[in-house]
Parts: C-alpha cells; structure tokens; sequence
C-alpha cells in the first residue's frame, strides 16, 4: 500500500511543496541561519550596552550590582523581543504550515482509499519488468498477498512466462491511457483492463484497472449470433419483409424486390405509394395513418400492388407498427397472391357456369320426371281396373321412383348451392326454427308416436336462417327414420353454452349407428344398410355438414349400436368473419 500511497498523494504533495520552501525560506537554513542568529545575538548586546551607557550618563553614581540588574534587564527587553519577530516566529509559521499540509496530505490518502474501495474493478500496479507492485483489496482476496512481487503471466494466465502483444513490453508513455481487451485469464475470464503510464520514484510504472466483462461479452456474442441468424431468416424468407418509415422504403429484403420487380437498392428511399394501385392508395394510406396513430386499423389486408413495369399485382399484406431507429415505422409482410386470385376468378367462372349447367340439368331431368309422375298418376286415376293387379304395382313403382327421383335432383341443387350462394346472416331464434320444424312434421312424429320434448331456452344466433332450417328438419327426419320399433321413442333438442360456441343436439333413443359409421354417414349418398330404398337420397346429412362448416362450426354424432344416437353440432356465438364489413378485402378487424 505504501507504493499506491505515495502515487495517489503525489498531487497534495506537489501542491504543498511551494508552502514548505516558503517558510523554509522565513526560517533557519544552515549556517546562513547560524550567522544570522549570532548577528542578531551581537547587535541586541551592543543596542543594550549603549542604552546602559546612555542611562548611566544621565543618572546619579550606581553601585555594582544595580549596574549589573539595569545592564541585564535591558538586554532581555531588546534581544527577546528581536529574537522573537525575527526567529522565533518564523519557525512557529512554518510548524503550523507543516502540520496543515500534513493534514491535507492524510485527508487526501483517506479519500484515496474510500475512492479504490467503492471501485468495482480490480486496480493493480507494474513495473516496466512486469511484476506486481502493488494489488488492491479486491485482487487480494483473489490472488492473495503472495502475488506481489510476481510477474503479471504467473498470476492472471496460471504460470505463462509472457503475454503476447502485451501493452507494457510495446511500450506506454507516463500520461498515456490505452485499453486491451483479454481473453483467457483468471479462469478463463475476458477482461478490458485500462492501462496508464506513470512515475513512482522516479521510476516507470503502469496503473492498470481490471474489468470483468466476460459476461458483457457472451451477451455481446449472443446479440450478434441473433442479429445474423435473424438477418438470414428475413433474407431468406418466402415472404417479402419491408419497413416503411416517413411514407418511404428504409427496408426490403430479397423477396420483396422480387414481388415488385424492382433491383434491391432501388428501393431504398422510393414513396411507398409508388408501390400501390393508384385505386387503393387512398384507402391504403387511411390505414397506414391509423396504425402509425395507435388507432384500430387492419392487421391483415388484400389489396392491389404496382410493379416496376406498371403490371397490376395482388398483395396480401400483414403490417404492424414498430420502432425504428428511435422513431415510428411500419413492419411489412407481403405476399404475392396474384396466381391466387387469377385461380379463384377462374373457379369463380367455373362455378358459374357449373351453376348454370346445375339448373339447366336440373330444368332439364325435371321436366319428363314430372311428365311421368302426371302420366302415372292419370293411369291408375282412369285405367285402374284396366290394368289389374300388376299393372297397378308398377305404376306404383313407377309413381314413387320419379318422386325420388325429383327428391334426388332437389337435394343435389340445394347441396351445390351452399357455400357458392352468398348466405343471409342475421340474428334469429333458434327457438322458433325449431318450432316450424316440429310443426311441418307433425304429421310424421304422430304416425310414430315420438315424444319430442323441447325446452324454452334456445337461444338468439347470428345465422342464415333458412340453412339453419334445413339443419334441423334433416336431423329431425334421420331421427324419425333410424327409430325402428323402440318402445316409447323419444327426440330430445337442446343447446349447451361452449364459451365461443352454441352446441346444440338433437338425441333420439333409437336404434343406434355403430362407431365405425360415425364419419361416413356424413359423406354423399352413403346410407345405412338398414334403411329401405325409398327412405331419403342419402344427402341430407351431408348437407347438414356442409352447412355447419360454412358458418364456422361442426356436426358431429355419437352413438353405439343399440343405444340411441346423439347429433352435435356447433355454431359460433360472434359475427362470422366473412360476413363482418371487410374494407380493402380485410381479413383481420
């Protein structure tokens, strides 16, 4: 501590230094002193005899020893007080000096040691060899005390003889400060140590501070491993990533030079409206400005974009807002839906005209379907007893195929129109569908002689109100159908609250569907073994399925052979998506 001691004091004592020589100046300085004293000693003698001589001259005859008092009584009154102002007082300046300066020289050594205490760094000294003269309390209780003396290598790297490209062997001028990060040492630690050039008795010596910074460091590797890793992932994904900031492109990776045709560095600074169809932009802009604001605007969008050649192209867009280089910009995903909507205007097309074909067909079949049903209908009304027996049972037969027949092609249309027909979404009661339901098949469930119990609590849902009608009648009629001769049958139609859904069920205690059939009696035209011919087209619920999945929801069943039946099906409690108010073709509010 002595050797950091006399470092840290050394600007007091420079500073005290001009006090010292000042009143070591006033005071006694060798033999320069010593005459000065012995002159001063001679002349107060000499001033005292004369004014002896003077009083003696004056006053009447003394004897001896009143000569000798008055002779020592003034020597003492002028050499006393000419000592004092002339030595005496002098040496009491320069004691007090002395010990002031010593005061400031321990004031400063106390606040040298609570400064390098309250240092969090380690704080070491070496000569120009490399050996430690000096380690503060925190090496110390690493290295110990034994480490003074040592070279710097046998301490921090564990016995090396030398380090390479150490700054004290290259050489660092007194008032130099230079920083060297180190790896390795103390355990394999990275440590920035700050080296200083300067003098200590004069000689050459090197104050180092000592930082861990091993930890700084792994985060620092562990940012950068994640900046390049990220880097790869936006240059190498399938989706063009831009960022939009002050209405211009400040980003763009690979993909979204590719989506608009542009050379990358192009880009770069381009008005973002450049980049959109001139009928989009305004609205375009309105969301742009919302999202930038805080206000609710659209997650997710389709609209129109320009290329570099003028071509239209279709976007989807997925944007949010972030913050770039301290102030706020837009985040971009795009993606190119340009062959997308080409195929949907084709199948669009297609559907049309499959439409038009539909009822064409359906025109078409229906026509000489109802021709034979007349004609049927007016021989066994005219020719009855013509006829006999067995001419009757084929027109019979003959009757209800065409009726079949017309029930077949109606099931048809009605299953191609769901989905491609827009839907009417409102808010109905479930209640009362289901009422008109019981009630049109009033007729069926006396001849069967079913219960059907229904509670009061259906509730109020967003729906098409005739699709919903059609769900109800046809699991309403496959109950009825797959009753068989159960004793007491009974139709139970309920709703349960499913957090984002309505579930509801119609449960029969039928004759039961086995659990291998649970998923093809929903495909088209598959019928149970156990149904007659005549008993439906085998598409009632395949309509029901379809019907449920294009308002969000399901049909499902479950039942075993035997044991009744029981047919969910969910619809959601919100506003379907796609019948909310879609500006720009918005997918997300």
């Amino acid at each position: 501590m002595k050797e950091i001691d006399k470092i840290k004091s050394s600007s007091d004592a420079q500073n005290a230094a001009p006090h010292l020589q000042q009143s070591a100046g006033e005071a006694m300085k060798g033999p320069a002193t010593a005459l000065r004293f012995l002159i001063i000693v001679i002349g107060s003698i000499l001033v005292a005899e004369i004014l002896v001589m003077f009083f003696l001259a004056f006053l009447p005859p003394l004897s001896p020893n009143l000569v000798a008092f008055l002779d020592a009584f003034l020597l003492a009154v002028v050499t006393f007080p000419v000592l004092y102002l002339a030595l005496f007082r002098p040496l009491v300046r320069q004691i007090t000096e002395t010990q002031r300066v010593e005061g400031r020289l321990r004031k400063a050594h106390e606040l040298s040691e609570a400064i390098i205490k309250t240092i969090p760094f380690g704080m070491d000294v070496v000569d120009e060899e490399g050996r430690i003269v000096y380690l503060s309390e925190k090496l110390k209780a690493v290295l110990g005390n034994d480490a003074i003396g040592k070279t710097c290598p046998a301490v921090y790297r564990e016995g090396r003889e030398t380090c390479e490209d150490c700054p004290v062997k290259q050489g660092i001028h007194v008032g130099e400060t230079r920083s060297v990060e180190v790896e390795g040492i103390l355990g394999g630690k990275t440590f920035l140590i700050t080296y200083t050039g300067m003098m200590q008795d004069n000689k050459k010596v090197f104050l180092r501070i000592l930082e861990d910074i091993t930890e700084r460091s792994r985060a620092e590797d562990e940012l950068r491993e994640s900046e390049e890793k990220y880097a790869t992932l936006v240059e190498n994904s399938l989706t063009g990533i831009y960022i939009d900031q002050d209405g211009k492109i400040v980003f763009a990776n690979h993909r979204f030079a590719e989506i608009y045709w542009y050379p990358r560095e192009d880009l770069i600074g381009i008005e973002n409206w450049r980049l959109v169809h001139p009928e989009d932009r305004p609205l375009l802009n309105q969301i742009r400005l919302k999202r930038l604001a805080g206000e609710e605007a659209p997650l997710e969008y389709e609209a129109r974009g320009l290329t570099k050649d003028g071509d239209t192209i279709w976007i989807n867009r997925r944007n949010t807002r972030i913050e770039y280089k301290g102030r706020p910009a837009i985040l971009g995903n795009t993606v190119d839906i340009t062959e997308q909507k080409q195929a949907e205007e084709q199948l669009r097309k297609i559907n049309e005209e499959l439409k038009n074909f539909i009822h064409m067909v359906s025109h078409d079949l229906k026509t000489p379907i109802i021709s034979i049903q007349g004609f049927a209908a007016r021989l066994l009304k005219n020719y009855q007893e013509k006829l006999g027996d067995k001419g009757r049972n084929y027109l019979e037969r003959i009757k209800s195929s065409a009726c079949r027949m017309e029930m077949l092609i109606s099931d048809l249309l009605a299953l191609s129109k769901i989905g491609r027909v827009a839907s009417t979404f409102e808010d109905v009661s479930a209640l009362e569908i289901v009422k008109e339901v019981i009630s049109n098949l009033q007729y069926r469930i006396k001849e069967n002689g079913i219960e059907v119990v229904l509670p009061p609590g259906l509730p109020v849902i967003y729906a098409d109100q005739a699709r919903l009608y059609q769900v109800f009648e046809n699991l309403l009629v496959n109950a009825i159908k797959y009753m068989g001769n159960t004793k007491n049958p009974r139709i139970d139609i309920g709703c349960e609250d499913r957090e984002n859904f309505h579930r509801f069920y119609i449960r029969d205690n039928g004759s039961g569907i086995a659990p291998q059939y649970h998923r093809k009696i929903f495909e088209m035209f598959y019928r149970l073994k156990e149904t007659r011919a005549e008993d439906g087209t085998g598409l009632g619920l395949a309509i029901v399925d379809r019907i449920a999945r294009n308002h969000g929801g399901k049909v499902w069943v479950e039942s075993e052979k035997g044991k009744g039946a029981v047919f969910y099906f969910n619809l959601p409690k919100k506003k379907m998506e796609s019948d909310l108010s879609r500006n720009c073709h918005s997918k997300s509010p």
